[in-house]
Protein backbone atom coordinates (compact mmCIF):
# COMPACT_ATOMS: atom_id res chain seq x y z
CA UNK A 1 0.00 0.00 0.00
CA UNK A 2 1.26 3.42 -0.90
CA UNK A 3 2.70 5.22 2.11
CA UNK A 4 2.41 8.98 1.96
CA UNK A 5 4.41 11.29 4.15
CA UNK A 6 3.99 15.03 4.18
CA UNK A 7 7.27 16.88 4.52
CA UNK A 8 7.74 20.60 4.99
CA UNK A 9 10.83 22.15 3.46
CA UNK A 10 11.97 25.54 4.69
CA UNK A 11 13.80 27.38 1.92
CA UNK A 12 16.62 29.84 2.45
CA UNK A 13 17.83 32.38 -0.09
CA UNK A 14 21.31 31.42 -1.27
CA UNK A 15 21.78 34.15 -3.86
CA UNK A 16 19.76 37.09 -5.21
CA UNK A 17 15.99 36.78 -5.32
CA UNK A 18 16.17 36.06 -9.03
CA UNK A 19 18.68 33.25 -8.54
CA UNK A 20 17.94 29.83 -9.92
CA UNK A 21 19.62 28.07 -6.99
CA UNK A 22 18.95 27.90 -3.25
CA UNK A 23 19.06 25.60 -0.24
CA UNK A 24 16.65 24.32 2.39
CA UNK A 25 15.87 21.51 4.79
CA UNK A 26 13.19 18.84 4.84
CA UNK A 27 11.59 18.74 8.27
CA UNK A 28 10.31 15.14 8.03
CA UNK A 29 12.49 13.54 5.41
CA UNK A 30 12.55 9.68 5.58
CA UNK A 31 16.33 9.58 6.27
CA UNK A 32 17.27 8.58 2.75
CA UNK A 33 19.44 10.32 0.19
CA UNK A 34 17.44 11.34 -2.87
CA UNK A 35 17.91 13.17 -6.13
CA UNK A 36 15.78 16.14 -7.14
CA UNK A 37 14.95 15.80 -10.81
CA UNK A 38 12.89 17.38 -13.56
CA UNK A 39 11.02 15.17 -16.02
CA UNK A 40 9.86 17.34 -18.92
CA UNK A 41 10.94 14.63 -21.40
CA UNK A 42 9.94 11.50 -19.50
CA UNK A 43 11.64 9.47 -16.79
CA UNK A 44 14.21 8.04 -19.21
CA UNK A 45 15.58 11.56 -19.71
CA UNK A 46 15.41 12.97 -16.17
CA UNK A 47 17.39 16.17 -15.49
CA UNK A 48 19.25 16.17 -12.14
CA UNK A 49 18.95 19.61 -10.49
CA UNK A 50 19.66 18.91 -6.81
CA UNK A 51 20.01 16.44 -3.98
CA UNK A 52 18.60 15.73 -0.53
CA UNK A 53 20.85 14.12 2.07
CA UNK A 54 19.88 11.68 4.83
CA UNK A 55 19.38 14.53 7.29
CA UNK A 56 16.94 16.28 5.00
CA UNK A 57 19.18 19.12 3.86
CA UNK A 58 18.77 19.87 0.19
CA UNK A 59 20.16 22.12 -2.49
CA UNK A 60 18.72 22.84 -5.90
CA UNK A 61 20.13 24.80 -8.80
CA UNK A 62 18.64 25.29 -12.26
CA UNK A 63 21.55 27.39 -13.52
CA UNK A 64 23.40 25.81 -16.39
CA UNK A 65 20.96 22.92 -16.69
CA UNK A 66 19.92 22.08 -20.22
CA UNK A 67 18.58 19.30 -22.39
CA UNK A 68 21.59 18.76 -24.64
CA UNK A 69 21.63 15.01 -23.98
CA UNK A 70 17.95 14.61 -24.87
CA UNK A 71 17.44 13.42 -28.48
CA UNK A 72 15.72 15.95 -30.71
CA UNK A 73 12.92 13.54 -31.60
CA UNK A 74 12.16 13.06 -27.89
CA UNK A 75 12.09 16.80 -27.26
CA UNK A 76 9.76 17.25 -30.21
CA UNK A 77 7.34 14.76 -28.64
CA UNK A 78 7.13 16.65 -25.35
CA UNK A 79 7.51 20.32 -26.32
CA UNK A 80 4.60 22.42 -27.50
CA UNK A 81 3.37 26.00 -27.85
CA UNK A 82 4.34 28.25 -24.95
CA UNK A 83 0.81 29.26 -24.05
CA UNK A 84 -0.11 25.60 -23.53
CA UNK A 85 2.78 25.24 -21.06
CA UNK A 86 1.39 27.36 -18.25
CA UNK A 87 -0.79 25.94 -15.51
CA UNK A 88 -3.22 28.82 -16.04
CA UNK A 89 -3.96 29.97 -19.56
CA UNK A 90 -6.88 31.60 -21.29
CA UNK A 91 -8.38 31.85 -24.71
CA UNK A 92 -6.50 30.77 -27.80
CA UNK A 93 -2.94 31.33 -28.90
CA UNK A 94 -4.01 34.55 -30.58
CA UNK A 95 -5.39 35.82 -27.27
CA UNK A 96 -2.07 35.05 -25.61
CA UNK A 97 -0.04 37.17 -28.03
CA UNK A 98 2.46 36.89 -30.86
CA UNK A 99 4.83 34.65 -28.86
CA UNK A 100 2.21 31.99 -28.19
CA UNK A 101 3.86 29.39 -30.42
CA UNK A 102 7.41 29.55 -28.98
CA UNK A 103 8.39 25.90 -28.21
CA UNK A 104 8.38 25.13 -24.48
CA UNK A 105 7.98 22.31 -21.97
CA UNK A 106 6.29 22.56 -18.57
CA UNK A 107 7.38 20.83 -15.35
CA UNK A 108 4.50 20.88 -12.89
CA UNK A 109 6.04 19.10 -9.86
CA UNK A 110 9.54 18.31 -8.59
CA UNK A 111 10.28 14.58 -8.57
CA UNK A 112 12.36 12.75 -5.96
CA UNK A 113 14.34 9.69 -7.03
CA UNK A 114 16.10 7.13 -4.85
CA UNK A 115 18.39 4.68 -6.61
CA UNK A 116 16.79 5.77 -9.90
CA UNK A 117 13.33 4.85 -8.62
CA UNK A 118 10.56 7.39 -8.21
CA UNK A 119 10.29 7.85 -4.43
CA UNK A 120 8.26 11.03 -4.05
CA UNK A 121 6.82 14.23 -5.47
CA UNK A 122 7.23 17.77 -4.16
CA UNK A 123 4.60 20.50 -4.40
CA UNK A 124 5.94 24.06 -4.22
CA UNK A 125 3.36 26.32 -2.58
CA UNK A 126 3.02 29.21 -0.13
CA UNK A 127 -0.01 27.58 1.52
CA UNK A 128 -0.54 23.83 1.86
CA UNK A 129 -4.26 24.38 1.22
CA UNK A 130 -3.34 24.92 -2.44
CA UNK A 131 -2.28 21.29 -2.85
CA UNK A 132 -5.77 19.72 -3.08
CA UNK A 133 -6.67 22.28 -5.75
CA UNK A 134 -3.45 21.57 -7.67
CA UNK A 135 -4.25 17.87 -7.58
CA UNK A 136 -7.89 18.24 -8.62
CA UNK A 137 -9.22 21.71 -9.37
CA UNK A 138 -12.62 20.41 -10.44
CA UNK A 139 -13.57 19.33 -6.92
CA UNK A 140 -11.23 21.26 -4.59
CA UNK A 141 -11.32 25.05 -4.04
CA UNK A 142 -8.43 27.37 -4.77
CA UNK A 143 -7.12 29.78 -2.13
CA UNK A 144 -5.20 33.04 -2.32
CA UNK A 145 -1.47 32.32 -2.38
CA UNK A 146 1.44 31.33 -4.58
CA UNK A 147 2.71 28.21 -6.23
CA UNK A 148 5.71 27.52 -8.43
CA UNK A 149 6.53 25.45 -11.50
CA UNK A 150 9.40 25.22 -14.00
CA UNK A 151 9.33 25.87 -17.73
CA UNK A 152 11.96 24.88 -20.30
CA UNK A 153 12.82 26.97 -23.36
CA UNK A 154 15.68 26.88 -25.83
CA UNK A 155 15.90 30.66 -26.40
CA UNK A 156 15.64 33.94 -24.49
CA UNK A 157 12.14 35.30 -24.18
CA UNK A 158 10.53 38.40 -22.68
CA UNK A 159 6.83 38.01 -22.07
CA UNK A 160 4.59 40.90 -21.08
CA UNK A 161 0.96 40.22 -21.83
CA UNK A 162 -2.40 39.63 -20.22
CA UNK A 163 -5.69 38.12 -21.18
CA UNK A 164 -9.22 38.18 -19.80
CA UNK A 165 -12.15 35.90 -20.45
CA UNK A 166 -15.53 34.99 -19.05
CA UNK A 167 -15.67 31.68 -17.17
CA UNK A 168 -19.02 29.92 -17.23
CA UNK A 169 -20.20 28.95 -13.74
CA UNK A 170 -23.87 28.20 -14.31
CA UNK A 171 -26.74 29.34 -16.49
CA UNK A 172 -27.01 32.60 -14.53
CA UNK A 173 -23.35 33.33 -13.82
CA UNK A 174 -20.28 34.20 -15.86
CA UNK A 175 -17.16 35.36 -14.02
CA UNK A 176 -14.45 37.61 -15.47
CA UNK A 177 -10.99 36.03 -15.13
CA UNK A 178 -7.67 37.80 -15.76
CA UNK A 179 -4.19 36.32 -16.08
CA UNK A 180 -1.18 38.66 -16.40
CA UNK A 181 2.20 37.33 -17.57
CA UNK A 182 5.42 39.26 -17.00
CA UNK A 183 8.45 37.02 -17.43
CA UNK A 184 12.10 37.15 -18.42
CA UNK A 185 12.99 33.63 -19.51
CA UNK A 186 16.42 32.26 -20.38
CA UNK A 187 17.48 29.20 -22.37
CA UNK A 188 17.13 26.15 -20.16
CA UNK A 189 14.98 25.75 -17.04
CA UNK A 190 13.22 28.73 -15.44
CA UNK A 191 11.18 29.12 -12.27
CA UNK A 192 7.65 30.40 -12.87
CA UNK A 193 5.68 31.96 -10.00
CA UNK A 194 1.88 32.01 -9.97
CA UNK A 195 0.38 34.53 -7.55
CA UNK A 196 -3.34 34.00 -7.03
CA UNK A 197 -4.59 37.42 -5.98
CA UNK A 198 -8.33 36.78 -6.08
CA UNK A 199 -10.50 33.68 -5.87
CA UNK A 200 -14.12 33.58 -7.00
CA UNK A 201 -16.11 31.86 -4.29
CA UNK A 202 -18.74 29.62 -5.81
CA UNK A 203 -21.96 28.48 -4.20
CA UNK A 204 -23.00 24.98 -3.21
CA UNK A 205 -23.84 22.91 -6.24
CA UNK A 206 -21.55 24.90 -8.53
CA UNK A 207 -17.98 24.12 -9.55
CA UNK A 208 -15.18 24.52 -6.97
CA UNK A 209 -13.97 28.04 -6.20
CA UNK A 210 -11.32 29.10 -8.73
CA UNK A 211 -8.68 31.82 -9.26
CA UNK A 212 -10.12 34.90 -10.95
CA UNK A 213 -7.03 37.14 -10.89
CA UNK A 214 -3.50 35.72 -11.22
CA UNK A 215 -0.07 37.22 -11.89
CA UNK A 216 2.51 34.95 -13.52
CA UNK A 217 6.10 36.13 -13.05
CA UNK A 218 9.66 35.01 -12.37
CA UNK A 219 10.46 33.63 -8.92
CA UNK A 220 10.56 36.62 -6.55
CA UNK A 221 11.52 35.23 -3.12
CA UNK A 222 12.48 31.57 -2.49
CA UNK A 223 11.87 32.02 1.25
CA UNK A 224 8.12 32.09 0.55
CA UNK A 225 8.23 28.52 -0.75
CA UNK A 226 6.95 25.63 1.27
CA UNK A 227 8.00 22.36 -0.30
CA UNK A 228 5.41 19.75 0.59
CA UNK A 229 6.52 16.28 -0.35
CA UNK A 230 4.54 13.11 -0.81
CA UNK A 231 6.72 10.01 -0.48
CA UNK A 232 5.85 6.56 -1.78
Amino acid sequence: MKRILIALLTVFIADTVLAQGFQGEIASHPKKSMDLVLMPFGMDHSILVGQVDKKGSFSIDLRGKNAETVPEDVKAMFMGDLYFNFRLRCGTGDDFGEKHDVPAARIDFMRLLQKEQWAGTAFLVSDENLIPWLEDEAYNPAVVGKFWEVVFLEDDLTLNTSCSFSKFVDSDTDVNVTYAYQLELKPGFNWVEYQIEEVHQTEEGQMASFPSKVNITNLSDPSEMLWLGKYY
